[in-house]
């Protein structure tokens, strides 16, 4: 009885534990850009090409170069994707399919007589910017418990005093006080043959709402200028658990255990991009564009989270939890793009585009907490992200065109070796049929992945000074092992549709 009454009080306290960390602002900072078919059939490489509504999200410079209205919509992208992953040496394999809607625009332009500048234009519409549809799992027998994280950071803290996973496992008799002590633990767990099981799967995308402006400026200067605003919703839902297999450790009273835990996000932010394409010669354009740090004002964070233990007798112990709702603000980087494309006798281009990201710029912040720790952490982890794109596109009759494209997503990393990655490679092709007034694209994307997933809660963050430079060496402590690693292989077909007028 004094053990629930004491767990009862325990749960009350842990009001103040969050699920948000350096992985959270690193997550949403993330942007990988989809749109309409012709953008992603020629590797999303428009941003010195212009013309087309995607490319805007990027570089609003490419509203310049519209000459009649045009509206548009992808009522199709459809992806299928599935992931090989490995924990301990173990693969295990998901797929999973899934549908959105990730573009519709408006460009209506306003020719100008007796002026240099020849157009203005007006863009508004919407483009999805990040996809976290994802499932993978794991499963393999090792010696390692998600107990020997917690014992390190439960030990010298009172069993009163305890919160977080802390807190569940004590209540579940995952662990337990050393005889005579109140501040020192124990876990059956410990050094046992277990067999490890886990599921994640993530939901939700990051949608950008626009609002552009830009001009004509005699058919060589370009300009453009574009309000983001990015809509967050994301969902991560994990079951973990292990389970005993050998004797010793199953005469201990506990066969096994389950953790459940979903974390849901949910924000509105706002961005400036400023953009500039220029055309010094008739085959050659010239682009490069800069977007602000995206600013997440009030990010909604729930997060539960339960722990069951199941004894050798049969029975089980009561379900333990808590809950938690909490908001914070988000500051992502900076982001930079330079661009060339080379048109070939107005039937044909070759673009090539770099973008820049540095992702330790990301910041978290609240006005009841000072995320020191967390943002340290994102100094220290991740850093800058380099990302190389080619496209081409070439008019084979007046109708019909091909696209073809290829991109290059360097890791993301900072000083971490393969085991972290986070590298992507894309390719692409596609087709067009364009009339006077209506138009129709289709294209096809493979895109390559791999990174780690670590199942531990803050497995990271909980390391030493001396711990964090031995990871920086790819010198794991053993605790710190339990990262699922990721290889991914996603087939993407995309669809648009529009009319000029």
């Amino acid at each position: 009885m004094k053990r629930i009454l004491t767990s009862i009080v325990m749960l009350c306290l842990i009001s103040t534990t969050f699920a948000q960390g350096d992985y959270e602002a690193f997550r949403f900072s993330q942007i990988e850009y989809q749109g309409t078919a012709r953008y992603m059939g020629a590797g999303g490489a428009f941003s010195a090409t212009g013309g087309e509504f995607s490319a805007i999200s990027v570089n609003p410079a490419a509203i310049g170069l519209y000459k009649r209205h045009e509206a548009s919509i992808t009522p199709l992208s459809l992806a299928f994707t599935n992931n090989n992953s490995t924990y301990y040496g173990e693969p295990s394999f998901t797929q999973k399919a899934k549908y959105t809607v990730p573009q519709c625009g408006l460009v209506i332009t306003n020719h100008i007589d007796n002026s240099n500048w020849n157009y203005w234009h007006f863009g508004f519409g919407y483009n999805r910017i990040m996809d976290y549809n994802n499932t993978f799992r794991a499963n393999a027998p090792v010696n390692k418990s998600m107990a020997d994280v917690i014992l390190p950071h439960a030990n010298g803290i009172a069993y009163n005093a305890l919160t977080g996973d802390a807190s569940l496992a004590w209540s579940t008799w995952l662990i337990d006080t050393i005889p005579g002590t109140n501040n020192q633990y124990y876990s059956p767990f410990t050094d046992a043959k277990l067999n490890n099981e886990a599921l994640v799967k993530t939901s939700g995308a990051m949608d950008e709402i626009s609002f552009s402006f830009g001009g004509n400026y005699s058919d060589k200067l370009f300009i453009g200028a574009t309000l983001g605003v990015p809509v967050l919703s994301y969902k991560e839902v994990i079951s973990y658990a292990e389970y005993a297999t050998d004797s010793a450790t199953l005469a201990k009273g506990i066969a096994s255990f389950q953790t459940n835990s979903a974390q849901q996000n949910s924000s509105a932010g706002i961005n400036l991009k400023l953009g500039v394409i220029y055309q010094p010669v008739s085959f050659l354009r010239l682009g490069a564009s800069f977007q602000t740090p995206s600013y997440f004002w009030k990010v909604k964070d729930s997060y539960s989270r339960d722990m069951i233990s199941y004894y050798t007798n049969g029975k089980n112990s009561d379900t333990w939890s808590y809950d938690n709702n909490y908001r914070f603000s988000l500051t992502t980087p900076l982001k930079f793009n330079v661009s060339a494309a080379f048109l070939i006798n107005k039937r044909a281009f070759i673009s090539a585009e770099y973008d820049f990201i540095d992702y330790s710029m990301a910041k978290l912040y609240a006005d009841d907490y000072n995320f020191n720790t967390e943002n340290q952490a994102i100094d220290n982890k991740y850093g800058i992200c380099n990302t190389f794109k080619l496209g081409a596109e070439v008019n084979v009759t007046s109708k019909f065109l091909l696209r073809a494209g290829y991109n290059y997503k360097t890791s993301p990393y900072k000083n971490f070796k393969s085991s972290f990655n986070g590298s992507a490679h894309y390719g692409s092709v596609g087709f067009g049929i364009r009339t006077k007034y209506v138009f129709f694209d289709l294209a096809y994307v493979l895109k390559y992945s791999k990174d780690s997933y670590w199942l531990y809660p803050d497995t990271v963050q909980y390391l030493t000074a001396s711990e964090y430079q031995n990871l920086i060496q790819n010198s794991l402590p053993d605790r710190y092992t339990s990262a699922i690693s990721t290889r991914g292989i996603s087939h993407r077909i995309v669809a648009t549709i529009g009319c000029k007028f």
